[in-house]
């Protein structure tokens, strides 16, 4: 582990180890990089301190465009992708289970002019997106001549499920374990047809009354199969960090930054290096009796390490 990532890991396990937790905190997102989408990377997993169950409906729109050449690698993702996930969480005393169930569909790029305004409108680097048509679907990635992933039309399916196991005293860190089970499929891009699994530690600070501080990081073992057999490393790490401002009672702001460590191995590709994105949210908690609607947008803080932009809306209640 590089020095930057152990400083980065001492901080957020400095901020996870004191303070008091509060409830359902931060954005459950992660890279949404369509290659690596079969990959297990664990996110914060809001819950509450009382026994009871949560259900989120959550829906990403992510539009990525990268064009990538270095020391016989070549990558190119010009693609936009959907992902719905359904999320049904328990707490029962000091134990926690969650059950995530992703569906996953790849299609061209119908925002892509959307995008373009976007990014110049806010004056955001948009890489080398100018060069090339709107609306069409291609991914490939070759490496010393070969072709080790590829695909050129719109697909979609069930993603991997997973499963976890937390286990939180009132109060303090909450730590889990999950399985990602292979229930997608490598011919439709939706999963790596192998079992992965992860461990991971989250934390909740009140720094005043309306200010709360989060933190996460875990350590992600992504199984070898599927159209990325053989390249993935033996373990990713995974860390989000954050805070939430209510700026009235039922009206927060969450700004959060998701990382994590290099995916592919021996690869000098920024898409699969080290990865650093911001999410910027806000949170209606009564948009209508206990429902929770959370709108937000993230985008790529280390250019070209996560897809360009992604658009996100979550829907939860807690009974």
């Amino acid at each position: 582990m590089k020095p930057a990532s152990c400083r980065l890991a001492c901080a957020i396990l400095l901020m996870l180890g004191c303070g008091q937790a509060l409830a359902a905190a931060g954005l459950a997102t992660r890279d949404l990089n369509p290659i690596l989408q079969s990959v297990y990377l664990p996110t914060l997993v809001p819950i509450a301190e009382g026994d009871g169950w949560r259900l989120d409906h959550s829906l990403y729109i992510t539009n990525t465009l990268q064009d990538e050449s270095k020391d016989g690698e070549d990558l190119l993702i010009d693609v936009e992708n959907y992902r719905y996930e359904f999320a049904l969480r328990n707490r029962r005393g000091n134990w926690i289970t969650q059950l995530d169930i992703p569906l996953i569909a790849n299609e061209a790029g119908k925002l892509d002019n959307l995008i373009d305004s976007w990014h110049d409108f806010f004056g955001l680097p948009e890489g080398r997106r100018d060069r090339f048509a709107n609306d069409r679907i291609a991914i490939e990635y070759r490496r010393d001549g070969g072709v080790e992933y590829s695909q050129t039309a719109s697909s979609s399916g069930l993603g991997d499920l997973s499963l976890a196991l937390g286990y939180q005293r009132p109060g303090e860190t909450a730590y889990f374990i999950g399985l990602e089970l292979p229930t997608g499929s490598d011919d439709d891009y939706s999963g790596n047809e192998a079992v992965d699994y992860a461990v991971w530690m989250t934390r909740e600070l009140p720094l005043d009354t309306r200010t709360i501080a989060f933190g996460m990081l875990g350590l992600s073992f992504p199984g070898d199969g599927g159209n990325l057999e053989g390249l993935l490393v033996d373990y990713i790490w995974v860390a989000q960090a954050g805070m939430e401002y209510r700026f009235y009672d039922d009206l927060v702001a969450t700004v959060q930054l998701d990382l994590h460590s290099r995916s592919i191995e021996d690869s000098r590709l920024d898409a699969f290096g080290n990865s650093v994105q911001i999410q910027l949210g806000l949170g209606f908690l009564e948009v209508f009796e206990q429902h929770r609607l959370d709108l937000f947008f993230s985008e790529d803080i280390l250019v070209g390490s996560a897809p360009d932009i992604t658009f996100g809306l979550r829907l939860a209640r807690q009974f």
